[in-house]
Order: structure tokens, then C-alpha cells, then sequence
């Protein structure tokens, strides 16, 4: 039987992950839940799989202590991810952010086989997942689905790999139109239930951005083979065409818990128990070029891949810090990527050699993007 570790278990991803366990009980056994609050959710979640280990880095009430099922223990904290990554087989890390690049870099370091949810971490700890390629499993769709056909063909006979991106809510948007974007709006994704954070990363295309840094360190890829694609329908996940002109795509309905499953399984293939779908249903399928000029995050982050080094936090610390100001509704929705881009052009600080150093670096871009934004937009 699998044992399984969920990290961010109460958040989209490890919500579906543990869906998709309860239609395997004789296969996976959910050995530990990790979330950083210790919330009603989580208690129930405790209940629903008796767990041997809970773990939250907030501390919880005396109730809600006592209200655990026997037999399951609560561990606070650093250290009781530490055990739940211990006692795993396979680790999914479905924390979002940044709060995901501790996580992954333990796991990595235990040898346990890391499923891959965090982008933050696949892209910080690039030299670290370069060297753990055999023992991680990417979980999102469109990487996912790049696993599985690179799996089947040479790298000396791709030309581009095609990552699929939906548009957001705002591909039809103008410039000035998305100047007086609201939160709301961003948070409105047109295929995707996820949480605020990736979601407005989406409407902001940054997560492709991103997702395209992923694609280098995870396949081996050069940065110049690597595009992005929009495909409004998502149901095409991944693309990789080959030189003779062939195109190999990947395809299936808009829904996380199918390459949930394939992670949790791989290399088996399981029937899905959640229904099917025909081609004609995943029908029309079209693709679109992105517009640079009102999605600009893809230059970005293709600039700071290809500058390396201090660079690559310092994207992933300004982004997240300025989509939480214009979450709290205190920048326009196109300041978001103009605040990156001006924290980029004013890195000064060495480029980070273990994860510690990773961590200060993007605290750096934190502090940077709230210096600049007392500066320019307060």
C-alpha cells in the first residue's frame, strides 16, 4: 500500500488529492496532512482518513487538539513536516507559494518521490531538481502532460514544447480595459477553480511564465525551446512538436484530479472513476498566439530565466508580494507585472547558494516591491 503525505492539504490540490484516495482505499493509505492553519477543514480531513500524523504551523485551541480521532498525532510546525515527510513514500506538495519551497527541498533531501504542485520550488530549487529528476512527478495539468509524452520520444527530435495557457479572464481584454481591472474580475478564472494567488497569476499569464522555467529544469529543455500557447478550451494540456513537423499533443477534460491521479499511480495507469469523455465533447479545440504586449510576464520571466542565479527568486518574491497588494485592492491589475519588472531591474544582491540564502533572496523582493511601492504607487 502507498503511503501518502499530503502537504496543503486544505487548499484545491490537496483537496482533489485526497478525493482522488478515497476512491483507492486499498491502495493509498494518507499517513499525514499538513495545512498551515489548524481549521475545522482540517480536522474533518483528520477524521475522514485517520491520519497518523496532523500537522499545522498555526498553533491550534486545546478543543480542537482534543478533538482528534485516536490514534492520530499533532505535530507542530517544521517538525512535524519533517515526520510527515519521514514516514511517506510519496509526497504530494500542493502548498502554494513560496511557504512550498521548504517542503519540496526536504523531501527532495530524504529521497522520497516528490509529486509536484509548488511552481515557487520547481523553479528556486532549480539545481536541486535538475539532480532529483527520477524521484519527481510533476502534478500540474500542462506539466503533467509534458511527463508523459517526453516519455516517448528523444530530445534530439523535438523542435518546441508548447505549454497550453487558457488566456484568464482578460484575453479578450484591451490594455486600457485592463488598466481598470477589479479583483474580483481577476479572481473570475473562465476553466479553473484554484486560489487567489495562481489565479490572479493566471490572469496575469505569469504562471505560464513561470511554468515555462518549470518545463527547463524538470525535461532538460533549453529556455528557447519552451512556448506558450493560448488554447481557451483546456483540454489540451501539452504540446511538443518534433522536426519532421509532427505534432504530439496531450489531451483531456479540465479536471485536476486526472493528473492527480496518474502522479499518485505512476508508472501504472488506473482507470478513472470519475467518468469519461469523448472527442467530440472536448470539442472545438483552438489555439491562439499571446498577445506580449498585454501579457508581458512572459518576456519577464523569460529574461530572468535566461539572467539565472538571484534573479529567479527575486521574480517569484516581487510577484507574490505584488499580487498581495493588489489583492488588498492597493495597486491596478497591470502594476502588478510593472512592479516586478521594476524590481528586477534593481536586484543588488548575490545570487543565493543553498535554500536559506533562496529564501532571504525573495524576502529581498518582498521588501523591494514595498519600497517601491511607497515610492511610486502609495
Amino acid at each position: 500500500m502507498l503511503r501518502l503525505a499530503v502537504l496543503g492539504s486544505t487548499g484545491s490540490v490537496g483537496s482533489q488529492t485526497l478525493e482522488v484516495t478515497e476512491r483507492f482505499p486499498d491502495e493509498i493509505e494518507v499517513v499525514a496532512l499538513v495545512a498551515r492553519r489548524a481549521s475545522d477543514k482540517l480536522l474533518s480531513q483528520a477524521f475522514r482518513f485517520r491520519p497518523k500524523v496532523v500537522v499545522s504551523y498555526e498553533e491550534p485551541t486545546k478543543d480542537w487538539l482534543s478533538s482528534l480521532p485516536k490514534g492520530t498525532e499533532y505535530v507542530n510546525g517544521d517538525e512535524g513536516l519533517k515526520e510527515a515527510i519521514r514516514m511517506a513514500d510519496r509526497v504530494m506538495n500542493a502548498v502554494s507559494g513560496v511557504n512550498g519551497i521548504k517542503p519540496a527541498y526536504m523531501t527532495l533531501k530524504e529521497g522520497k518521490v516528490l509529486l509536484a504542485s509548488n511552481k515557487e520550488s520547481l523553479i528556486c530549487l532549480g539545481d536541486l531538481v535538475r539532480r532529483s529528476r527520477d524521484r519527481i512527478i510533476p502534478v500540474d495539468s500542462e506539466h503533467n502532460a509534458l511527463f508523459q509524452i517526453l516519455s516517448k520520444v528523444s530530445r534530439d527530435e523535438i523542435r518546441f514544447v508548447y505549454l497550453t495557457a487558457s488566456g484568464g479572464p482578460f484575453k479578450d481584454w484591451t490594455i486600457e480595459e485592463m488598466k481598470r481591472a477589479t479583483k474580483d474580475q481577476a479572481l473570475n478564472h473562465p476553466r479553473w477553480n484554484m486560489g487567489s494567488k495562481i489565479t490572479v497569476d493566471s490572469a496575469t499569464l505569469m504562471n505560464k511564465g513561470f511554468e515555462m522555467l518549470e518545463a527547463v529544469n524538470l525535461f532538460d529543455l533549453d529556455l528557447d525551446t519552451v512556448k506558450v500557447v493560448i488554447h481557451p478550451q483546456s483540454v489540451v494540456h501539452g504540446i511538443v512538436e518534433l522536426k519532421d513537423g509532427t505534432y504530439i499533443m496531450h489531451a483531456s477534460r479540465t479536471d485536476m484530479r486526472i493528473p492527480i491521479m496518474h502522479a499518485l499511480f505512476y508508472p501504472e495507469r488506473k482507470d478513472s472513476p470519475f467518468g469519461r469523455s469523448d472527442p467530440v465533447s472536448l470539442s472545438p479545440v483552438e489555439f491562439e498566439p499571446v498577445d506580449t504586449e498585454k501579457f508581458r510576464s512572459i518576456y519577464l520571466a523569460r529574461w530572468a530565466g535566461e539572467m539565472g542565479g538571484a534573479y529567479i527568486p527575486v521574480l517569484v518574491g516581487a510577484d507574490e508580494e505584488a499580487v498581495k497588494l493588489f489583492l488588498e485592492e492597493k495597486i491596478g491589475f497591470l502594476d502588478i507585472v510593472d512592479i516586478v519588472e521594476k524590481t528586477l531591474s534593481e536586484v543588488n544582491v548575490p545570487d543565493p547558494e543553498s535554500v536559506e540564502e533562496i529564501l532571504e533572496t525573495i524576502e529581498w523582493a518582498r521588501e523591494k516591491v514595498r519600497e517601491i511601492y511607497g515610492r511610486e504607487y502609495a
